[in-house]
């Protein structure tokens, strides 16, 4: 395994970390009756869809990578 796929790999699964991390806060936030729920959406809304959107740049990113690279 190259430099570069280890890189790449540690970025995924940190990306991966984040978002299963941000799903418990999300659903530990739902239950909780004392927390109100407009506000987490607001919150936890435009974060999540930029570490998605992080995520979906990153493989992007490799997949050019690799055309260029052949």
């Amino acid at each position: 395994m190259e430099t570069k796929d280890k890189i790449l790999e540690v970025a995924i699964w940190s990306l991966v970390a984040v978002i299963v991390a941000m799903i418990g806060m999300f659903v530990y936030a739902i239950i909780d009756p004392n927390v109100d729920d407009d506000k987490v959406f607001q919150i936890v809304g435009p974060s999540f869809q930029s570490i998605v959107g992080a995520m979906i740049g990153l493989v992007a990113g490799v997949k050019i990578g690799q055309s260029n690279d052949e």
